[in-house]
């Protein structure tokens, strides 16, 4: 719940939340935990993962590079987690986004539109996140 929370509070508060039929999502404690915050719990159908599309493509793409890719501890875990996040939202543009990042159009940013004021090469895990982040 700890992270709902600090996600509420730094995101601000969704009107509903899709999850799967994890028992963690399911228990009583995160239901009534949504209610209180005034969030509604969107469960998907069980066996039913395309309805949670985005979720599972981006959990489906972590694997696929966690399986070319050795970690050496927890530590490494964590720090290449936070890079794998940054390289998906922010540098690798998305087929079904017309070629654009989750987080330019989270931000209402058209890079098409208006020219980039910095291109950075970003570069993780020996080479297998690789791209430009673009800053607008």
């Amino acid at each position: 719940m700890r992270f709902l929370l600090d996600a509420v509070e730094y995101y601000g508060k969704p009107k509903a939340l899709r999850t799967d039929n994890e028992p963690v999502f399911t228990s009583w404690l995160f239901k009534i935990s949504l209610w209180l915050m005034g969030i509604r719990h969107q469960l998907i159908d069980k066996c039913c993962p395309w309805q949670n599309g985005r979720i599972e493509r981006f959990f489906g793409t972590l694997k696929k590079k966690l399986n070319q890719w050795q970690v050496g501890s927890r530590e490494q875990l964590n720090g290449a987690l936070g890079q794998f996040r940054f390289w998906y939202n922010h540098v690798r543009p998305h087929q079904h986004l017309n070629g654009m990042t989750p987080a330019e159009v989270w931000n209402g940013r058209d890079i098409f539109a208006r020219r980039p004021k910095q291109e950075y090469w970003f570069e993780a895990w020996d080479g297998l996140l690789t791209g430009i982040y673009l800053k607008v």
